[in-house]
């Protein structure tokens, strides 16, 4: 089911999965995707919820539509394409100083989400939708208001000198 927020350009897909684990039989999950134009290279990934602290995960977008083809990712969020229960999934594994988790999301509901998102913002437009200025506030010699670069001059010239 696909959540439209009360706030302009965002959206959220509700999915019921099973979360997957080397220590514990499988268990039936709640996971949100959600998306905000405001941010439109990531995705936000919300692990439970109701019963106790929801866990957020935020990654590229891509990585679900690449995902979905071949095996994706480097680090703590991975994808690759899976068959579950005669269907196409995505197996998405979580990885984190605490521990790793693994999910087997319906093919379907992921390319739904992903379908929306994109028709919000193309992969293309990206980079376009993204206000740049605000982004690169915390960014030495850039300056938050203008978006402008600030100039560096450099009056000396260092010199190293090789101890021997």
């Amino acid at each position: 089911m696909i959540r439209r927020s009360a706030r302009r350009g965002t959206f959220s897909r509700r999915i019921t999965t099973d979360l997957l684990s080397d220590d514990e039989p499988p268990r039936q999950v709640h996971l949100t995707l959600g998306f905000d134009v405001a941010d439109p290279i990531a995705v936000a990934l919300t692990v439970g919820g109701h019963g106790g602290m929801p866990v957020v995960w935020h990654f590229a977008r891509r990585l679900l539509a690449d995902g979905a083809r071949r095996p994706v990712g480097l680090g703590d969020v991975r994808v690759r394409p899976i068959v579950m229960r005669g269907a196409p999934a995505l197996a998405l594994r979580l990885s984190s100083p605490s521990g790793t988790a693994e999910f087997e999301l319906p093919a379907r509901d992921v390319a739904a989400f992903l379908w929306r998102s994109y028709a919000m913002v193309p992969a293309d437009a990206e980079s376009a939708a993204i206000e740049w200025a605000g982004e690169l506030r915390f960014v030495p010699g850039v300056w938050a208001r203008s978006g402008h670069r600030r100039s560096r001059s450099w009056t000396t010239t260092r010199k190293f000198q090789a101890s021997t």
